[in-house]
């Protein structure tokens, strides 16, 4: 029930807004907490926020991004749209990337996902024998620089590989000591399956000493042959791990046969770990190689919602060499999501619009999100009543709130310049 008790003062309340469920609501806040949720009209204050009946949401989490590629793209074209040329492409560009064109590029990209209603970020970061630590130099000085607008966390991602580079461990430790918050991976770009599990093995032993959690990139292909995800989940549960490891895109589920797809779902709900779908990306990237019917190339995200597996959805990309489109908005990610997931009915659609908010909430361990009295005041308001209305229409207009402080504000208005003879 919303809270009657009001405090004596309060610098922010929005008015006429809707909550997740589409009960009229009013906010309280003060000092960057939100300090009455009220259902009846709260006292007047110094600065007040009308919704206009629209959706008063805990401001959106973009889990899954690359800061440092981004609006890569001209002279840098994937002809062949597959994700093994767009590795290659990067790694012949990836070492003259300088620090002040990842922060200048980085700026767009936070801006935009903040105008968009977007307050925490969590970037990849190549670690490898190629760009060493200069690409998490140039993603660490723009995470500085941005500080005042979102919250970005810095996954050590060695993209080229662990088992038979002895050179890129080594960058992963130093990456650890240099501004890293997580640690990544990506097992399935190994030779072999055995590569593959002392991929993992390596990022356990970096994770368990620094105390941290695990993002990696796992099976991001269409060859059933690879199944880094069940290792992974037997990884954590024998390292006790569970709750902080993260599979992020896991496309070979959906070319696995429905047996093994539903042995290693069991094991990754054992093991909590969270999984992360990529949908646009993928479904753009995999099944290049393939005749009719082409697969979808994404996880089975129906089957591990049903599982009770936790769900979250990334952007991935911005106009680069893998992926053309994009526009830092996690509405048109839940909805491409939905699309490809078949997420139709209505209590599915509500799933996919809380994979980029309470779903990444979690995956995150943010114990002060959500429109309640006590969390942090980090909003968004929409201008839509329901979740379908939020991605079907992914409203222009919207107010981000960051600690109680208005960032922006974006109103879209169609004027009619015909006039009725």
């Amino acid at each position: 029930m919303p809270d009657r008790s009001f405090p004596n003062s309060m610098d922010l309340v929005i008015r006429n807004g809707r909550s997740d469920s589409g009960q009229p609501i009013e906010v309280g806040i003060e000092a960057g907490v939100i300090t009455a949720v009220s259902d009846s009209s709260l006292p007047s204050t110094t600065q007040e926020i009308d919704a206009r009946g629209g959706m008063i949401s805990p401001a959106f989490i973009e889990s899954h991004f690359h800061l440092e590629n981004a609006l890569l793209w001209d002279g840098l074209i994937n002809q062949s749209g597959t994700l093994e040329e767009a590795i290659e492409i990067y790694a012949k560009v990836k070492h003259d990337l300088t620090v002040e064109d990842i922060v200048e590029r980085s700026g767009y990209v936070v801006k935009t996902a903040v105008a968009n209603g977007t307050l925490w970020l969590r970037s990849h970061v190549d670690i490898d024998h190629i760009a060493k630590l200069s690409i998490l130099r140039g993603v660490a000085a723009a995470r500085e620089a941005y500080r005042h607008l979102i919250d970005i966390q810095l996954i050590a991602f060695p993209q080229l590989g662990l088992a038979q580079n002895p050179e890129a461990v080594e960058m992963m430790w130093q990456a650890m000591e240099n501004g890293c918050d997580l640690v990544g991976g990506m097992p399935h770009g190994e030779k072999t399956m055995d590569d593959a599990a002392r991929h993992i093995e390596i990022a356990f032993e970096i994770a368990q000493k620094y105390d941290v959690d695990i993002d990696m990139h796992i099976d991001e292909t269409d060859d059933p042959y690879w199944h880094s995800l069940e290792l992974l989940a037997e990884k954590t549960i024998e390292t006790g791990w569970q709750g902080r490891v993260t599979a992020g895109h896991c496309c070979a589920m959906s070319a696995w046969g429905d047996g093994m797809a539903a042995r290693i779902i069991d094991k990754v709900k054992l093991a909590n770990i969270h999984v992360i779908t990529n949908a646009p990306i993928n479904s753009m990237l995999e099944g290049r190689h393939s005749g009719y019917p082409k697969p979808r190339g994404i996880a089975r995200v129906k089957e591990l919602l049903e599982a009770g597996v936790n769900v979250v959805c990334g952007q991935d990309d911005l106009q680069n060499m893998f992926y053309p489109f994009g526009k830092m908005d996690p509405l048109e990610v839940a909805l491409i999501t939905a699309h490809l997931a078949h997420l139709g009915a209505p209590h599915e659609i509500e799933a996919a619009f809380n994979m980029p908010r309470y779903n990444a909430a979690r995956m995150w361990g943010l114990d002060d999100y959500g429109v309640t009295v006590g969390a942090a005041a980090n909003l968004v308001i929409l201008d839509a009543e329901t979740a379908v209305q939020a991605l079907r229409r992914q409203p222009p207009n919207r107010t981000v709130i960051r600690q109680g402080r208005v960032l922006s504000e974006t109103r879209a208005e169609t004027v009619w310049c015909i006039k009725r003879e």
